[in-house]
């Protein structure tokens, strides 16, 4: 399993969340349990970089879109991240 930091992750729900989504949809897609997009959530929202409309759909801000853009223009390399293969 490709191990992702806290930025990472909070760039893939951003991402995910630009094309409206429920609570449950995204935590499905992006791979946290309950307690854990719920800290997420908290904070992006908290932060102007993710809102939360009347029907509790998730929804990216144009705040959160000009981050997404800055973090695409820091990358020094395009490269994804790969799994480690285990020393031998």
């Amino acid at each position: 399993m490709v191990r992702r930091d806290r930025h990472d992750i909070a760039v893939d729900i951003l991402r995910k969340a630009s094309s409206r989504k429920k609570k449950t949809e995204l935590m499905s897609e992006v791979g946290l349990s309950y307690l854990q997009m719920k800290q997420y959530l908290d904070t992006l929202v908290e932060k102007g970089l993710l809102d939360i409309d009347v029907n509790k759909h998730l929804k990216t801000t144009r705040k959160g879109q000009d981050f997404l853009e800055r973090c695409n223009e820091c990358l020094l390399f395009p490269w994804e991240k790969q799994k480690r293969k285990p020393d031998i």
